[in-house]
């Protein structure tokens, strides 16, 4: 049975079901618009690091990235996960979400507010003029805080009252669409951190 299907026997009117479907297609697409930037980040980062520059890719003086802040991040980006996974599993049985996503709420803005910090905190030598490599970092790190602040401003939307969160389906269905938009920030997330602090 499929999801849509369910939600039709769950009660859910047909066109929440059409808009479900519109809302997930659309967050697909920004997702595969944004893998496209993605790609040139790493595209541009592997072949500064293939040229090397004599030796200088990584020059002398750069801190290494402390593994602990960033570990608590990607643990605080994960608990928003399971927040929003546990709300979508209440608001499709039609119970209330607010609580459930206000914390999850909490944990993303926790989570932006570290990586700003750790922007910011990244330790000696991380300058954008000290080199392609801390530049190329430094800005692919930048770019993730700006889209996971993003994500904040979108689960503000739904728990605060407003037109996404009037009705069970429709808080179900952003809750759906965000846990999609929530998943690959959290992986990409992990892997271009470790990307930069191995290679």
């Amino acid at each position: 049975m499929s999801a849509d299907t369910g939600a039709v026997r769950a009660g859910y009117p047909a066109e929440d079901v059409v808009e479900r479907r519109t809302l997930l297609l659309g967050t697909r697409l920004f997702l595969a618009a944004n893998t496209m930037l993605q790609g040139a980040m790493l595209f541009a980062y592997l072949y500064l690091r293939s040229q090397d520059y004599n030796g200088m890719w990584r020059p002398s003086g750069i801190a290494d990235l402390s593994a602990t802040p960033m570990a608590i991040t990607l643990l605080l980006q994960l608990g928003c996960l399971v927040a929003v996974v546990a709300a979508t599993r209440v608001a499709a049985r039609g119970g209330a979400v607010r609580a459930i996503a206000g914390l999850a709420l909490l944990l993303g803005l926790a989570a932006g507010a570290l990586r700003v910090w750790y922007q910011y905190n990244l330790g000696s030598g991380w300058v954008i003029k000290n080199g392609t490599y801390t530049a190329v970092s430094e800005m692919w790190f930048g770019i993730l805080i700006v889209e996971i602040l993003l994500g904040c401003v979108w689960m503000v939307s739904l728990v605060t009252p407003g037109e996404r969160a009037t009705t069970s389906a429709a808080s179900e269905r952003h809750l759906r669409a965000f846990a999609e938009f929530w998943s690959y920030m959290l992986v990409l997330s992990t892997l271009v951190w470790l990307l930069v602090r191995l290679v």
